[in-house]
């Protein structure tokens, strides 16, 4: 076991992330409550938790951009 303080720390975040463009997001309370929870239970950051819903997202609208179509929009 390596007790130095600078103990390798897996990393979740992939190569080539561009840290310095980031993408703020608006939530409503409840939205951040939701995406606080998940991200606790998976023992990620919430940002960790929003790429990997993105990504998801991602897929889904490429196979389906009108499933999309119905969700609500901002303001709405």
């Amino acid at each position: 076991m390596n007790t130095s303080s600078t103990a390798q720390i897996k990393k979740r975040a992939p190569n080539g992330l561009e840290r310095d463009k980031p993408i703020p997001v608006r939530l409503t309370a409840e939205e951040r409550a939701k995406v606080q929870d998940m991200a606790e239970k998976e023992s990620r950051s919430m940002a960790s938790l929003l790429l990997m819903a993105a990504r998801l997202g991602f897929i889904e609208y490429e196979r389906n951009p009108r499933a999309f179509a119905n969700l609500p929009h901002i303001g709405n």
